[in-house]
């Protein structure tokens, strides 16, 4: 399976982290635990046995990282996380123009385990979907992290925050499939983007009706996406580092791992 890490992300004026890194900066190479962040998700990367091809967008080859025996390959920052997916989902096919399931993986995960991806990939391949959404229970959060300061989704039969490792069907990325046009459409509008999916699954987000179940199929009738949510037991897998509780807390939980 080829796997993309989204990487795109620059650090501004304002940023709640800038005091870790310089404005202009990619986020991902923010030093943490004494390697850049996301060589932490390399790590973890290139230990698992199932990842062949491995796409980094928005870093170069000439900033050192390392991913083992996993051949890298490197793309611009398309400018935005749409171009961004687009970009890496190409990238995989001409790797292996017969895939039909990619990993996408943010860099901001420094605390991401071989083992997290094992069990993310094994749950992708019981399915046949276009789309797999990590979701991760408030209580299964909160009780690991309980300072995590995340956003959480309040649905029926429970409140959840999504992780940060998906799967995709990179075909999606091309203009054979359904979905793309009208993604591609609406990417610059917000009028388009909340036209895409309508004003009732609106209104049962906000009565706590919706659940995971309804929310796909809403997608797939909206979207022609057969996607499926994966309620995943790892913490970790949401643990983004994007606010400076969340780097403290990385720091200490990959300092305590190293020793």
């Amino acid at each position: 399976m080829e796997t993309i890490i989204g990487a795109g992300g620059i650090a501004k004026t304002g940023d709640p982290l800038l005091g870790k890194m310089r404005p202009g900066e990619p986020k991902a190479l923010m030093p943490i635990a004494g390697k850049p962040m996301v060589q932490w998700v390399l790590d973890a990367v290139g230990a698992t046995d199932s990842i062949s091809n491995v796409v980094i967008i928005g870093l170069s080859p000439d900033q050192g990282l390392d991913c083992g025996d996993k051949p890298v390959h490197y793309l611009h920052n398309a400018g935005n996380i749409f171009d961004n997916a687009i970009a890496g989902c190409k990238a995989v096919l001409k790797l292996n123009p017969r895939s039909t399931r990619t990993l996408w993986v943010s860099a901001d995960l420094p605390l991401l385990t071989p083992t997290m991806l094992n069990w993310f990939i094994n749950q992708t391949g019981q399915s046949k979907h276009d789309l797999y959404y990590q979701i991760i229970e408030r209580n299964a959060m909160e009780s690991r992290f309980p300072d995590c300061k995340r956003t959480y989704t309040h649905l029926k039969g429970g409140t959840v925050c999504g992780g940060d490792v998906s799967a995709i069907n990179p075909n999606v990325a091309s203009d054979a499939h359904p979905a793309f046009s009208r993604i591609s459409a609406a990417r610059k509008s917000v009028a388009k983007q909340a036209a895409l999916i309508g004003p009732w699954p609106l209104l049962l987000l906000l009565t706590r009706q919706l659940s995971t179940e309804t929310a796909a199929k809403i997608v797939h009738r909206r979207l022609g996406l057969n996607g499926v949510f994966v309620n995943t037991p790892f913490p970790e897998m949401g643990m983004d580092v994007d606010k400076p509780q969340q780097y403290e807390i990385a720091q200490r939980e990959l300092e305590q791992r190293s020793n």
